[in-house]
């Protein structure tokens, strides 16, 4: 992964984590989605004025967008599905999201009761 793609994903992260959209961060950065997607995606870098609207907007250190994460490889594959849940619902209108999280609330019940029926 090059320092591109990682600070894209990195941005997109943080611009998540502030529940924006593409269309909202675009728009509070003077910039157009296409150029945001192409950020996102390691396509396109910034300019320092940009970077620093980014973290402003962000309310975070520049450093915080060119961090890679820990070495552990199996705790960075955890965050990945995590932080892959965290986008794909964040992505979803609120009726779907519902949808999914009472899905996943029966997948831990029935994941808990089969742990039970296991160990009697």
């Amino acid at each position: 992964m090059n320092i591109l793609e990682i600070f894209g994903l990195n941005i997109k992260k943080y611009r998540m984590l502030h529940e924006l959209s593409q269309e909202e961060f675009a728009f509070r950065l003077s910039l157009n989605t296409s150029n945001i997607n192409r950020i996102e995606n390691g396509k396109q870098f910034v300019t320092v004025e940009t970077l620093q609207d980014i973290v402003n907007i962000l309310d975070i250190p520049p450093s915080k967008l060119f961090e890679t994460g820990h070495n552990n490889i199996k705790q960075n594959k955890r965050r990945t599905y995590k932080d892959k849940l965290i986008n794909y619902v964040a992505t979803q209108t609120e009726e779907d999201s519902k949808f999914f999280f009472e899905y996943l609330k029966l997948y831990a019940k029935h994941k808990i009761k089969n742990a039970k029926t296991k160990n009697n």
